[in-house]
This record gives C-alpha cells, structure tokens and sequence, in this order.
C-alpha cells in the first residue's frame, strides 16, 4: 500500500509541476508575440512612411494630404478671422464702455451744477425776502414812531380808579346733593372648583 501512495504521489507533483511549467510557458508566448506584434508594426509603418516619402518625391503631395493642407489653410484662416472679430467686438465694447461712462460722469456734474445753482438760488432768495421783511420791520417801526411823536400827549386823568371788592357769585343751576351708594356686596368663597 505504500508503494502505490509514493507512486500516486510522486505522479500528482510532477502533473503540478507540468501545469505551472505550461502556465509559464503560455504567458512566455503571449509577452513574445506582444513584442514581436509590436516591432511587426513599427517595422510596417517605416517602410510605409519611407514608401510615402518616395511616391511625394516622385509624383508631390497625394490627394489626401493636399485636402487636409487645405482644411488646416481654411481653419487657420477661420481662426484669425474670429480673433479679429473678437479683438474688434472688445475695442468696440471697450470704446462703448468708455463713452457710456464718459456720459454718466456729464450727466453727474451738470446735475450737480444745477443742484448747487437751484441750492443756491434759493438760499439768495431766502436772504432777499429776510432782508425784504426786516426793511418792512423797520419801516413799520419807524412810521409807527413818527406817528407816536405826532400825536398830542394825551391830558392827565384826575383821580386813578381804584379797586372795587368783587360781589358774590352763585351758579344759576346748582346740582341737588347725591346721597351716597352702599357699599358693594361680595359674594362668599366657596373653593376652588376641580374638574
């Protein structure tokens, strides 16, 4: 019996020993291709590219380069035409800017000037009617003292008048006397009342 367990032991390891060997040797292969997949095309495309520099040597440019020079001719055309525009629409934009503000600043010291010509107007115009009713005062003044030095000094009375004892006043509708309310009656306290 031991002799059968060592054999079918011994087969077992090398039936591992075989599968990690196959696996190593597999992904061998497929890294190998990979790199000779790779050198394949940089080998193809240098001899196309060496193929293409000597058909443009011999016959010039191909149809489809010729149409790309001239898409990338047109596009870089398109290109500086946008960015003329745009530089011209922020001049544009800018000048505007500048003469909106330009007439903002105008409007803000006419409007300034016209209300400090208005403040001041109005200010004279307070002062000229103060003076114009201090004139009138004075004026009044001094007429009233011409005519208080034109009248004659009025005669001297005989004899003051002297004070007389004030006589007794009595309402004419007097209110007969109220009598008195009774005091107010308060109920008795019975508790307080839990619901």
């Amino acid at each position: 019996m031991g002799v059968l367990t060592e054999t079918a032991m011994r087969l077992r390891d090398e039936i591992v020993a075989s599968r990690h060997a196959r696996v190593a040797l597999r992904g061998d292969l497929v890294r190998q291709t990979d790199e000779r997949r790779t050198r394949v095309s940089a080998l193809c495309a240098g001899f196309a590219r060496d193929r293409a520099d000597a058909l443009r040597a011999w016959c010039g440019p191909t149809l489809a380069e010729r149409q790309t020079a001239e898409r990338q001719k047109r596009r870089r055309l398109a290109e500086e035409a946008t960015a003329k525009a745009q530089e011209k629409q922020r001049g544009l934009a800018q000048e505007a800017t500048a003469k909106a503000q330009e007439k903002q600043r105008r409007l803000v010291e006419e409007a300034t000037a016209k209300a400090q010509a208005e403040k001041q107007r109005g200010l004279a115009q307070e002062a000229t009617a103060k003076a114009q009713e201090k004139q009138r005062g004075l004026a009044q003044e001094a007429t009233a003292k011409a005519q208080a030095e034109k009248q004659p000094p009025a005669p001297p009375k005989a004899e003051p008048q002297r004070h007389q004892a004030a006589k007794a006043f009595t309402a004419p509708h007097a209110r007969p006397p109220v009598a008195p309310l009774p005091p107010a009656r308060k109920p008795p306290f019975r508790g307080s009342k839990k619901h």
